[in-house]
């Protein structure tokens, strides 16, 4: 084959086009200090330093969380040591109030604890970075009010978004669930005083479709007549009034929509439902205040770190609002009790007469009384062993919080170990040696150089060099 001048100039062309080429990828690595700029200079490494990327925003997100978190529950527990501060100031004017005291005496004490009754709504309404550390997911609205009666019983509500009062009730769901117990079956609710009666079919694919189903049929006003409930197209039945959702431990629970509607699942053929027949369902209002927020603290693990106003005010499980197991229906009792009033029977048709059902569910009429004897033998015996109950939940409440706290401060630690070690390894991946890459460098420019020199000196003159 017969070499030319200009095949030595185009293959001296190519290797300096390579040389430079070298040259300027090891001057960007050593400007950018990262071993590459672009996917085609190294698509392995390159793969591997986005998924490392990823995961270290990840950690850095799930870091912030549990931050967030620590901060919130930090929060949390000095509320609940004032609290428990205020429920240990109540329970001395209980014992002061047991002694040798006149009424006139009792009443003072009487304006302290209703001093100590607002201080407890105030800090059940705490406010966190514009939540509301107790309001559960409602957290943009206070969970709880105050009312006044005319006598200054000071009593605490729970209260809706816009601050109306709102009853506490159990939720009303499902013990378990079967599909073969609801496959054909029927629910029947009273809502404000009429039936209506809800046919499930007659095959679900699993709770889902069972949920699905009762919500399409509720919205639809899917509702067969009832004796004592004529449909009429003016009639509104169940739309926009109940919900149904499925809960985290797999049960169907079935709640009212609006505080304001008083709806009972009066029968039902579920045998999943048999413990909830008769009950009144809880509102939308009281579920968001009851419920848990969750984070995520690291892939796949959420955790709940909130305390809610429900959980601390109810200490048992009795939850009538006169005479029940809840703070607000105790600072109500203690309050009539240090003015000399007990309860006690009345008839129905008396306009101050309090429900307060018996065990069997029979409706029960009591009135208060004036009776400063009966009222002393309250404050210094029942009432002192509620408070303590109340003041055990929420020690309770507050250890849950604190061993929260605990993990939150084990994760923060094992989270920033975390990031410190995806960092190495995308170090490793992605950024350079800079003694290696420093000697690379130079080493190009003098392969470049001597490329120049050797070029020089292969390629022969030319006619044109003559003629010069």
């Amino acid at each position: 084959m017969r070499i030319t001048n200009k095949t030595l100039s185009d293959n001296f062309l190519a290797d300096m086009q390579r040389n430079l080429e070298n040259l300027s990828k090891v001057q960007q690595q050593v400007s950018s200090t990262k071993n590459f700029s672009k996917p085609s200079d190294d698509p392995i490494n390159v793969e591997r330093a986005m998924q490392l990327q990823s995961s270290v925003n990840y950690t850095t997100q799930y870091g912030s969380n549990i931050k967030t978190a620590n901060t919130w529950m930090e929060t949390t527990d000095t509320t609940l040591g004032q609290i428990g501060t205020v429920l240990s100031n109540i329970r001395n004017n209980l014992e002061q109030a047991g002694g040798v005291y006149t009424q006139d005496e009792k009443d003072k004490i009487n304006d302290a604890v209703s001093q100590e009754v607002q201080q407890v709504a105030t800090l059940l309404n705490t406010n966190f970075q514009g939540e509301y550390i107790f309001g559960g997911t409602a957290g943009l609205s206070k969970p709880i009010t105050t009312t006044t009666d005319a006598n200054g019983i000071v009593s605490l509500q729970y209260a809706d978004k816009d601050g109306n009062a709102v009853q506490f009730l159990p939720s009303v769901e499902s013990s378990g669930f079967d599909k073969g117990n609801w496959e054909g079956k029927s629910i029947t609710f009273t809502v404000d005083g009429k039936d209506y009666k809800v046919n499930l079919n007659s095959s679900y694919s699993g709770i889902d479709d069972v949920v699905k189903d009762l919500n399409n049929k509720i919205q639809g006003n899917n509702v067969t007549p009832t004796p004592a409930n004529p449909p009429t197209a003016a009639d509104p039945g169940v739309r926009d009034k109940i919900n149904v959702v499925k809960t985290d431990d797999g049960n169907i629970k079935i709640v009212a929509i609006n505080s304001s509607d008083t709806i009972t699942l009066k029968d039902s053929d579920v045998s999943d439902l048999s413990s909830a027949k008769g009950k009144q369902l809880s509102n939308m209002t009281m579920e968001n205040i009851g419920a848990d927020k969750n984070i995520e603290i690291s892939q796949g693990v959420v955790l709940s770190y909130n305390a809610t106003a429900s959980d601390m005010m109810q200490y048992g499980n009795n939850y009538n609002t006169t005479s029940g197991d809840s703070i607000n229906a105790l600072v109500n009792r203690i309050q009539h009790h240090l003015a000399g009033q007990v309860l006690n029977d009345a008839a129905a048709g008396d306009p101050d007469a309090i429900n307060i059902p018996n065990s069997d569910g029979t409706p029960h009429y009591y009135v208060w009384k004036t009776d400063e004897d009966a009222a002393k033998k309250e404050l210094i015996g029942q009432d002192l062993t509620d408070i303590d109950a109340a003041s055990k939940n929420v020690l309770a409440i507050r250890s849950k919080i604190g061993a929260k706290e605990q993990r939150m401060s084990d994760l923060s630690t094992q989270n920033g170990s975390s990031i410190t070690d995806l960092k190495e390894v995308l170090s490793k991946t992605e950024d350079i040696d800079i003694t290696q890459k420093t000697i690379e460098y130079y080493t190009s420019i003098t392969v470049y150089q001597a490329c120049l020199q050797t070029g020089g000196k292969v390629i022969q003159p030319t006619l044109l060099d003559y003629i010069k």
